[in-house]
């Protein structure tokens, strides 16, 4: 019989014993289920200050919230599960634009609130919105995000929760921002997010609102992406200038033509902004789909945008298609299949189960669902039936080419003090910016980050209209295509492929070489990368771990399906000398020698792998996130750091596992559950570790039922570990 314990543990001793009343690592999935919060408290140290600021918005004699009216203020965040409470240092500020985010109950203020916390997360967010539920059409929100998420789309966690705010008492609608963890919880990695500017739109000097709808194109929202280093910046940069092509084509089409909507920054390459209006216009979201609320990722592995959902003000209670024009936004009608998954979701099970686990503050939350899925169904029909693609192509034509004389009319005309951007340069830690008046001048990176996100530095406006019509795409690699399957190799990649065999070799001319496979079935394939190891001494690695496709593996696996597939890469000399992403398969074999860093890395992947050899590893011989895996037996040999990292809400499970040389064994991060069977070890620093790395994350689990070590193990207050032996 297995006797458990605390086995060898030495505690690591961090300042989360404050802020929450449990181990978080004993509630990992319930801490993931709004269905487990009771209720959110919200509390303003210098509340006087706070209702003064609040009255200054009533008061206001402005139809819209004044941005200056929209001050930070220091709070204290305590929310209630049913097995606990955290308490959370915070900054919060009024949200919203309009005075609708404001009200009144029983004399006393209720306010949408921006809520950032300082320190720990609910659901996995840091950064979160807390809406007056009107301001949302309520439950129609909750639903349309489900909707979203479910068809493929980003889409922000929305439910509703009962709030106190500085005594206030009121059910709001708990909804996560745009940010890093909003990304990766929708399985992609981070990367630029972008969104239409407000800033020229109301509250803008002595102009009406709206009046200068026309120059207000888009802006940079994670300007600490940006900051990261050059990579991050070229990325952003090309894709900025790709957006705001995409603005100021919609933005002249509609001077020209009235078109309301349409605006394609993928330029026709797919049909992910096409679906995206269909399913939106079927929810009657036209409000998403105005320039300013439209938010943006750029996914630069794929090389193109996708839309993340926001502030669509839908009802599902009616099929009201506004207008005629509103079918022109359809340059490129909506896939067949994606009709027909989005149709499905009336009888979905799983879609009802979540939506009423978030709305239990309403009893009839089953009747709402059951009778808005069968309107939306209907609007999809009728909508389906009403739209053709669009005769003109105005919306991603290139006839307004370089010449945006109309922009510079339109902004002397309204004498709109604005410099206007023509190229931009950027080196290490100077940015170079051309005006089109003739004249430059070098700014900080730090600088120029501001004018992205801003489009504003030290009270001068500027904006960046690029000169040509380059779209974002790397020319730098080329295309191999088998049946229908899509490989992207960098251009001096060498490529030996035997498709009667099925076996493809890589062969590094350089040790920058990489290799993408981009979705397909590479199911008993066997694939081999050597790569070419650089002998040059004075050899540093790159400043970023990523390239500008945001590969960070020399051989990379996106999207694919690899049942019994074998994989073999030497010398790989690349972050990840393997990357799995978001990609799938059983009985997988895989085999890595000498790597600079992470032999073997694996992100929101669910893969089962059979056999892993890893022979000198740079980093980390194995490191998975942000999925399920099962690993059943593994020779780990040399890893510099940790033999198995474990990390971001993943489950792991390992068979037998044999460690030779490592300073960690095993280490289980942030909500991830690690269970292995045998685990045998040696010449390890440490046994392994299991602990909280990331704000939003909590502790960890480590469990294991015989291993050899007699070092010891580290944990810290809110993860586990258990050990059993015979």
């Amino acid at each position: 019989m297995k006797i458990w314990a605390l086995f060898l543990v030495i505690s690591i001793s961090t300042n989360v014993n404050a802020q929450c009343n449990f181990i978080t690592a004993n509630y990992i999935k319930e801490l993931a289920n709004p269905s487990h919060i009771k209720s959110l408290s919200v509390k303003v140290p210098k509340s006087a200050n706070f209702a003064k600021n609040a009255l200054k918005i009533f008061t206001s004699n402005t139809i819209n919230i004044p941005p200056k009216l929209k001050k930070k203020f220091n709070a204290s965040i305590t929310i209630e599960y049913n097995f606990g409470n955290c308490n959370f240092k915070a900054k919060i500020r009024q949200s919203g634009d309009w005075k609708d985010h404001i009200a009144l109950i029983e004399g006393n203020p209720l306010q949408s609130l921006d809520i950032k916390l300082s320190e720990g997360n609910i659901i996995n967010t840091t950064k979160f919105k807390l809406l007056i539920p009107k301001t949302r059409n309520g439950r129609n929100e909750i639903l349309a995000t489900l909707i979203l998420k479910e068809l493929g789309f980003i889409s922000p966690e929305t439910f509703e929760v009962n709030v106190n705010i500085n005594g206030v008492q009121s059910v709001m609608l708990f909804q996560e921002k745009a940010a890093k963890e909003l990304l990766e919880k929708n399985l992609r990695r981070e990367g630029p997010i972008f969104e239409g500017d407000e800033s020229l739109l109301w509250s803008y000097q002595n102009y009406e609102n709206f009046e200068l709808e026309p120059i207000s194109l888009a802006r940079l929202v994670n300007g600490n992406w940006f900051d990261k280093g050059s990579t991050s910046q070229r990325i952003t940069i090309g894709a900025f200038e790709q957006l705001q092509k995409s603005y100021l084509d919609y933005a002249y089409s509609k001077m020209i033509e009235n078109n309301h909507y349409a605006i394609y920054p993928n330029y026709g390459k797919n049909k992910i902004f096409s679906n995206y209006h269909f399913v939106v216009l079927a929810m009657n979201g036209n409000h998403a789909l105005r320039p300013h609320n439209r938010q943006y990722f750029f996914n630069s592995i794929e090389g193109y945008f996708e839309p993340i959902y926001y502030d669509g003000d839908v009802s599902f209670n009616t099929q009201s298609f506004c207008c005629e024009n509103e079918f022109d936004l359809f340059a490129i009608k909506p896939s067949k299949n994606f009709t027909i998954q989005a149709m499905k979701l009336e009888t979905s099970k799983s879609l009802k189960k979540k939506f009423v686990e978030r709305t239990k503050f309403d009893q009839n939350s089953e009747i709402f669902f059951v009778e808005s899925m069968k309107q939306f169904t209907k609007n999809l029909v009728a909508l389906n039936s009403l739209i053709k693609p669009a005769t003109k192509n105005v919306s991603f034509s290139k006839k307004t080419g370089q010449n945006y004389s109309w922009y510079k009319k339109f902004q002397t005309e309204k004498k709109v003090d604005q410099n206007i951007i023509s190229q931009v340069y950027i080196d290490k830690l100077k940015s170079q910016i051309l005006l089109d008046n003739g004249s430059s001048s070098k700014i900080s990176t730090a600088s120029f980050s501001k004018i992205l996100t801003k489009n504003s530095l030290d009270n001068e406006r500027f904006v960046i209209l690029p000169l040509t019509t380059k779209e974002v795409s790397n020319e730098k690699y080329k295309v191999i295509k088998i049946d229908a399957k899509i490989i992207r190799v960098s251009k001096n990649m060498q490529v030996k492929l035997n498709k009667s065999n099925k076996q493809i070799q890589f062969i590094q001319s350089d040790p920058a070489d990489w290799a993408l496979l981009l979705g397909g079935d590479y199911s008993d394939w066997s694939l081999v990368f050597s790569g070419k190891k650089n002998y040059n001494k004075t050899f540093n690695p790159p400043e970023q771990r990523f390239n500008e496709l945001g590969l960070t593996g020399c051989l990379t696996f996106y999207k694919t399906k690899i049942n019994n597939t074998q994989i073999t890469v030497n010398n790989g000399e690349c972050e990840d000398s393997v990357n799995f992403i978001r990609s799938f398969g059983e009985g997988v074999i895989i085999t890595v020698k000498d790597s600079f860093a992470d032999a073997v890395d694996a992100d929101f992947s669910q893969l089962t792998i059979s056999d892993l050899k890893v022979i000198n590893a740079g980093n980390d011989c194995l490191d998975v996130s942000s999925g399920n895996y099962l690993l059943n037996s593994a020779r780990l040999t040399n890893c510099k750091d940790k033999a198995i990292s474990v990390g971001e809400m993943s489950i792991f499970r390992g068979n037998i596992i044999s460690v030779d040389k490592a300073k960690i064994g095993v280490s289980s991060k942030d909500f991830s559950q690690t269970i292995i069977n045998t685990l045998n070890l040696n010449e390890v620093v440490l046994c392994g570790e299991s602990k909280r790395k990331k704000q939003e994350f909590g502790g960890a689990r480590l469990q294991i039922f015989d291993n050899n070590c007699a070092l010891s193990f580290e944990q810290d207050s809110e993860s586990i570990i258990l050990n059993s032996n015979s």
